[in-house]
């Protein structure tokens, strides 16, 4: 038998009524955009109608990269006071832009997946805070094999490819986590921790 779909509190929660507990329930119930998908959406602008997801993404892989094009010049001394306090500026508005992000993300999947059993994992950070590592990840490869003297060309290879690992671990990882979600083995914490690492 499948799961019933019944709510608690405004929320949509899984009841089984003797439902395998290994079996996944289909994914178009509980739509979210995959993780390839999501890496996708941080190269290029969503088109109009696409998930908001996607399009909070790409704004969020938008902000890393202004981030780390920012932090060199917050961190070099010999930059006038202006460089400099234009770049914490930066800095500043893409830790609050991000923040703001993460919650976005946060509230539209807390919208579109049912509450986990009280009897399932809880997750280590909410479905944002992986989106904007995600982003993050991959906004640092993009910025080694664009930014980076051709000079540095072995060293920055390594780094590159180690990065785009990175990225496809952590692709596999969200839609691991999604899977999770959906069958109920997995809960996300109910409150959005401030952005860590800005």
């Amino acid at each position: 038998m499948t799961p019933s779909l019944t709510t608690t509190a405004g929320r949509p929660t899984t009841a089984t009524t003797g439902a395998d507990p290994t079996s996944t329930p289909a994914t178009d119930a509980y739509p979210l955009p995959g993780g390839a998908e999501v890496i996708r959406a941080c190269g290029a602008e969503p088109p109009a109608g696409s998930d908001p997801i996607l399009i909070a993404v790409s704004v969020l892989a938008r902000k890393h990269l202004e981030r780390i094009q920012a932090v060199p010049a917050q961190r070099d001394l010999y930059d006038n006071d202006h460089v400099l306090a234009a770049a914490a500026r930066i800095l500043l508005s893409c830790a609050s832009a991000r923040e703001a992000l993460v919650d976005q993300i946060d509230r539209w999947v807390t919208e579109r997946l049912p509450t986990g059993p009280p009897a399932a994992l809880l997750h280590t950070e909410t479905l944002g805070q992986l989106v904007d590592r995600m982003a993050m990840t991959w906004a640092y490869r993009r910025q080694l094999t664009h930014r980076v003297p051709s000079s540095r060309g072995a060293s920055v290879g390594h780094q590159a490819q180690a990065t785009m690992d990175e990225v496809a671990a952590l692709v596999n990882a969200y839609d691991d986590l999604l899977a999770e979600l959906r069958t109920g083995r997995r809960r996300l914490p109910t409150t959005v921790s401030a952005v860590l690492g800005l």
